[in-house]
């Protein structure tokens, strides 16, 4: 048997010859670009790249990788590719002087976004950056406009903060043109010295942009002043050069290794999905070779009078021009009028871009072209749904040809049950597992209370909703983020795994780091761009039942989500609508029943909204688990006529433990 060190060395080989592979793979994607020169095509196919992925994910799972494993990898580089290749033609279309570094100028200095999201954009052109770290936009536009440095880079728009107002009004005067974007994903975090704690944290020196963007977790913190700097680098300067170990800084995990501070928090901005556009202007304007997909920006502004900006926009639409951006900023020095700043998907020396200028010249009072440059967005190669599903189907002997009826949630697909295990609690083993916990987080005196005494009751799993939708933009909304980290703190503390609702796809990511179980509603059983999301995700999912679905339905739902990737799904029964009326679901325990012959994957009852009173709640639970069923989802509250949520649904605690108590007898 090899030693350990053996292994490593392999390892080691295995990792420098993925690296030359790269490499190579780079280089002849530069070739295919060559080979387009002479009858220019597209950079992409995207159809190529389809069949290639397919073909992809079949090697891959007969070596053992799954498909979202070999998926991720192809996105990488395909976008790799593809950049490089753009990169490429943007040089044969733009020569430039064969200088041996480029002059940057960016906000900041070392370590802040516009720093890393510089040395990322430029790597492409493999020239040395020689960076100007300024402190305002109009600095950093001035020091290109005076010939002090080729290019700035300038940040235009965050996912979570919006557009950075001020630097359209520095555009709206600069003379500077728009040559490049890139997008950068941002990790802010809390950065201290070695050995602070969050609680001796008493000053925290931030930029306002950040800071707007982790707002919601920044208002939990207490007894902590914001002071604003110029730049998230600016911040991390001053902790380092301070010797009080009570500041902390605003700013990125990798910018922080710089200046050797550890990170208290991370992923604390109010979305998950938190990205930054950067733009890159210079002094020239480029021209974007034919092959390379285009975005134009320009600033227009109308008469003051009912309908110009349709009738502008009205040219757009009629040249078959697609807009992806519409953004206004207040005219400098004319009170009361705007100036509208437009991105379209399009190349500006393309003839129908040119006739869309031209027709938008004599509707306007103003416009001006800001730039023509390569758009940076890079889609991920999109497999067709039944296209995976069959790839997955034709990995495994027990399936030999397509049918709806072998579909992955199917006996026919996995005879034996599935197993969902959850620490260690397991659904599908033959245990009724009880999932409870008050329908909304709605203090921290509550949820302990309630995590307290499910537990002691026998409760396996705590469930509550920390986003909820009101039916009234007045009602109680949720706790958000300070209800999540709650319910993580008290699963924790009691040695409950935790569950909570998701209702949107960009909520996937951060519910998911933070509790055991994600819970999708009847309402969003059908959000098939949620179910996918949920498949990509290592979370254990509950499954709820539309009211209005069959059963048919609802296992095709569920397929979604194991296609891909994700082989973890619990279904719920939850009732269905029956000519009861006013509004009341009908519990459907004869589904639990036929699901039990026709699916391996566990089922369990959310049996809330067939109930009048709490007087029917044993009952259900006992015929529930007397057919099969793998486990109850309840509410229980401290004081059930209090609660914000479902009020006449909740037991007490001493009507919850008796329940529970009849149902183990």
């Amino acid at each position: 048997m090899p030693s350990l060190q053996d292994i490593r060395e392999n390892i080691t080989d295995l990792d420098q010859s993925m690296l030359e592979i790269l490499s190579k793979r780079r280089l002849l994607s530069i070739e295919v670009a060559r080979s387009k020169l002479k009858n220019p095509k597209a950079v992409r196919d995207q159809q190529r790249e389809q069949e290639l992925l397919l073909r992809l994910i079949a090697q891959g799972r007969e070596l053992g990788l799954d498909a979202h494993y070999v998926t991720q990898l192809y996105h990488t580089i395909i976008e790799d590719s593809v950049l490089s290749q753009q990169a490429y033609l943007q040089g044969l279309s733009n020569p430039q002087d064969p200088e041996v570094s480029l002059k940057v100028a960016f906000l900041g200095t070392k370590g802040s976004y516009s720093n890393i999201a510089t040395h990322r954009y430029f790597s492409r052109y493999q020239k040395q950056i020689v960076e100007i770290g300024c402190s305002g936009f109009q600095e950093t536009v001035d020091t290109v406009e005076a010939g002090l440095a080729e290019y700035a880079l300038l940040p235009i728009e965050n996912t979570s903060s919006g557009s950075i107002n001020e630097v359209y009004d520095v555009l709206q005067q600069t003379t500077l043109s728009i040559v490049g974007e890139i997008t950068i994903n941002i990790d802010h975090a809390v950065l201290v010295k070695a050995g602070t704690q969050l609680s001796e944290l008493h000053t925290l020196y931030a930029h306002p942009q950040p800071y707007q963007q982790c707002s919601r977790y920044l208002r939990t913190l207490s007894g902590i002043k914001v002071e604003f700097v110029d730049s998230s680098s600016t911040a991390m300067q001053k902790v380092r050069n301070s010797k009080d170990a009570g500041v902390g800084a605003l700013g990125s995990q990798t910018g922080g290794e710089m200046y050797q501070l550890d990170s208290l928090a991370n992923g604390i901005a109010n979305q998950q999905q938190n990205q930054t556009r950067f733009i890159i202007v210079g002094r020239k304007p480029v021209e974007v070779a034919e092959q390379v997909p285009a975005r134009t920006t320009f600033i227009l502004s109308t008469a003051q009078k009912a309908g110009s900006l349709v009738e502008a926009l009205q040219v757009l639409r009629e040249h078959n021009i697609n807009m992806s951006k519409l953004e206004s900023r207040p005219v400098q020095g004319n009170p009361w009028e705007e100036m509208f700043y437009v991105d379209v998907s399009a190349n500006v020396n393309s003839a129908p871009m040119q006739s869309a200028l031209a027709a938008l010249s004599r509707l306007t009072r103003y416009i001006k072209v800001l730039g023509c440059y390569p758009s940076e967005n890079v889609d991920p190669t999109q497999v067709p749904f039944d296209a995976l599903v069959q790839v997955q189907e034709n990995e495994h002997s027990l399936i030999h040809e397509p049918s709806e009826s072998y579909s992955l949630s199917s006996r026919q697909h996995k005879p034996e049950n599935s197993v969902v295990r959850v620490g260690q609690v397991e659904f599908g083993k033959g245990h009724f597992v009880s999932i409870a916990g008050p329908a909304a987080v709605e203090s921290k005196e509550q949820l302990e209370a309630c995590a307290r005494h499910i537990k002691e009751s026998g409760a396996a799993i705590l469930h509550s909703s920390c986003f909820h939708n009101s039916h009234s933009p007045y009602g109680f909304q949720g706790m958000g983020n300070e209800g999540l980290s709650l319910l993580k703190h008290f699963g924790q503390k009691y040695h409950l795994p935790t569950a909570t609702e998701v209702q949107f796809l960009e909520q996937v990511q951060n519910l998911g780091s933070q509790v055991d179980i994600l819970h999708v509603r009847g309402e969003q059983m059908q959000n098939f761009n949620l179910l996918k999301e949920l498949g990509l995700s290592t979370r254990p999912v509950i499954l709820e039942r539309s009211q209005m679905a069959s059963i048919e339905e609802w296992l095709y739902a569920a397929d979604y989500i194991l296609a891909q990737g994700n082989q973890q799904v619990i279904l719920c029964e939850s009732g269905i609508r029956t000519f009861e009326g006013q509004g009341k679901a009908t519990l459907d325990l004869g589904a639990v029943a036929l699901l039990k012959e026709r699916t391996h994957l566990p089922v369990i009852i959310n049996p809330i909204e067939a109930i009048d009173d709490l007087t029917q709640l044993p009952a259900l639970c006992k015929a529930a688990k007397a057919i099969g069923a793998d486990g109850v989802l309840l509410l229980s509250h401290p004081r059930p006529t209090e609660a914000k949520i479902q009020p006449s649904k909740s037991l007490d605690f001493d009507a919850f433990s008796q329940l529970l108590s009849g149902l183990y007898k």
